[in-house]
């Protein structure tokens, strides 16, 4: 390692010094951090998809998400986002909708986020990664939280939007 001794640079101030300790600190922290890099595929961003969902809770369609913890699938389609949406019923009028494409790989040409059969957790069958239900990662590769869009309850609908 590179030690530098003040009898050795006289001519060199404190602060100039204190610069050049800083400055070869830096590289090699820079150095270490980057080698630590892991090699399995990063994390990606989910690509944009329109999400624009009115929900009549009155539909027997939507009947399930009456009941504490009770929730529905919407299919990918017109403003249902990039691989459909996992609606969660909280309670106290709470309301979750998440992505279906696993932050690990959005990409993945499999299915998509689907609720365990316990129904605890929700989980990607194709990496394995697994997501509690305020979307936050518990298991598997993924380490970003699942994409969240904004719900609101307007009379009988929930509305879903991003």
């Amino acid at each position: 390692m590179l030690i530098l001794k003040m009898k050795y640079y006289p001519q060199i101030s404190i602060s100039a010094k204190v610069m050049m300790y800083r400055t070869i600190f830096f590289i090699l922290f820079s150095v270490f951090a980057f080698s630590s890099c892991n090699e399995e595929t990063p994390d990606e961003i989910i690509p944009f998809a329109f999400v624009n969902q009115d929900l009549n809770l009155n539909l027997i369609q939507y009947q399930d998400l009456r009941n504490l913890g009770g929730y529905i699938y919407i299919e990918p389609g017109e403003s249902a986002g990039y691989k459909g949406i996992i609606v969660y019923h909280e309670g106290n009028g709470i309301y979750r909708a998440f992505e279906r494409a696993c932050t690990f790989d959005p990409h993945a040409d499999c299915d998509p986020i689907i609720v365990d059969d316990s129904g605890l957790f929700m989980i990607h069958k194709c990496c394995n990664s697994s997501f509690s239900f305020n979307g936050n990662p518990m298991g598997g590769p993924a380490s970003l939280d699942l994409l969240q869009y904004q719900t609101y309850v307007d009379g009988i609908y929930l509305k879903i939007i991003n």
